[in-house]
């Protein structure tokens, strides 16, 4: 056992600022509840307002820092008010390396804004090309637990889908599950992007999430689409 000149204790070093802050609005009030020169009087009364709220101040910070930390440690890197965000997605995108994973109730939409040739914006396209290495792999509802509107747009893509097999072989690939789509993201490298699948046409503007890779949402999450991938057949 320790004796106690030997124990230590990690202080956070606002507590310690607030300690001198408060002990400087100490003396100020002392000083000046026993001073007579108006001078001073006014020197120190400033001095003692000022510090007063510079500790408020200061406490106020501290606590949405904390706060903010707690996400941080999440990896909560960014809120987004609508997941369906293009000019979000293309720079994390554009720097894939090893898997792109979607999950969504029809995944046209991702296409359309990725992954058209005849499109003027084709981020994810274009990385396919320039590295060898990176796979696409979408899951999206088989035709029984598609909603009419996603079904028809599915289908309208689907000689689009398979131009993208062809060109990628072993590199593009869509598979689909037997149920209703629960949940639309997008994983770059691990990195999610996504949130709930609403009825009806709600989820077209509905919010999401951007945890960066290896933190606990993140990865269960890829856990997640792995075993469900592993389950379902090609599309």
């Amino acid at each position: 056992m320790k004796s106690f000149e030997q124990l230590t204790a990690r202080v956070p070093w606002w507590m310690i600022l607030v300690a001198v802050c408060l002990i400087l609005t100490v003396v100020s009030w002392f000083w000046l509840s026993n001073t007579d020169d108006p001078r001073m009087m006014g020197i120190v009364s400033g001095l003692f307002s000022g510090l007063v709220l510079y500790v408020f101040g200061l406490i106020t910070q501290v606590t949405v820092f904390n706060k903010l930390e707690q996400y941080r440690a999440m990896g909560v890197e960014a809120l987004l008010e609508n997941r369906h965000d293009k000019a979000y997605y293309g720079p994390l995108l554009s720097g894939a390396s090893d898997t792109v994973k979607v999950m969504g109730a029809s995944a046209t939409r991702f296409i359309d804004d990725f992954l058209d040739a005849d499109a003027d914006d084709h981020v994810l396209l274009d990385r396919l090309h320039a590295n060898k290495r990176l796979q696409v792999q979408l899951l999206v509802p088989t035709h029984d637990f598609m909603s009419p509107d996603a079904k028809n747009r599915y289908d309208a893509k689907l000689g689009k889908i398979e131009q993208l097999k062809a060109e990628f072989q072993g590199r593009f690939a869509i598979r689909r599950f037997p149920h209703e789509a629960r949940h639309s993201f997008v994983m770059v490298d691990g990195a999610f992007v996504g949130g709930p699948v609403f009825d009806g046409d709600k989820s077209r503007h509905a919010p999401a999430v951007h945890v960066v890779a290896n933190k606990p949402f993140a990865t269960k999450y890829r856990d997640y689409f792995n075993e469900s991938w592993d389950k379902c057949a090609d599309g």
